[in-house]
């Protein structure tokens, strides 16, 4: 017959090697884990780890000095946008392309974080409405017996056709995302590209 006192003496010494071991066994390193953001040595690349991306500090037009964004930050409609990425992709040889709204989304809310030596990741030149990639608008089914729908002109037919007439946009100033912009409009252009280390 088993001894109903050594039960509890059981559990418990269970529990501690249940605790200890795992901690005997991980081992001891010095070695920190890069930050996930984090700019590269020269500074003029803002560096997204876990999304093996890079991105330029300064928007489309403009360079890093060293310190901060100089020239002129080019105003540019959709359709101007995506000729961009075709030229400076040919030019550098590296699969640039513009980024999808979340994408633009994180790293304008990741730049409200403290960065690596106490910068901010974008400088404040350049900052404001930007194009995205994403093009998909949510607008619901359409429905022929709606009166909302006919209010505001909508017949089925051109329900589809504001797809092609706007885009998404993010404001890397606020993080606010919006999918009804006008292609033709003038805005901000932020590049990404892929990365490894």
């Amino acid at each position: 017959m088993k001894n109903p006192t050594f039960r509890p003496v059981r559990r418990l010494l269970l529990g501690v090697l249940c605790t200890v071991l795992p901690v005997a066994f991980a081992g001891t390193s010095d070695e920190v884990a890069p930050p996930d953001w984090d700019l590269s040595k020269d500074g003029s690349l803002i560096l997204h780890r876990s999304a093996r991306v890079a991105w330029p500090r300064c928007v489309e037009g403009m360079q890093w000095s060293g310190q901060r964004c100089t020239g002129q930050a080019l105003q540019l409609d959709h359709a101007e946008a995506l000729a961009r990425v075709k030229a400076r992709e040919k030019a550098e040889g590296m699969a640039w392309r513009l980024p999808h709204m979340k994408e633009l989304q994180q790293l304008a809310h990741q730049n409200t974080r403290p960065a690596p030596a106490g910068q901010t990741l974008l400088p404040a030149v350049g900052q404001g409405w930007s194009w995205t990639a994403s093009t998909t608008i949510n607008t619901p089914s359409f429905n022929t017996y709606s009166y909302n729908n006919l209010q505001r002109g909508l017949n089925g037919q051109n329900t589809n056709q504001m797809k092609f007439l706007h885009g998404w946009a993010v404001n890397t100033a606020t993080v606010q995302a919006q999918g009804d912009v006008l292609k033709r409009r003038k805005l901000l252009v932020r590049l990404v590209r892929p990365w490894t280390e």
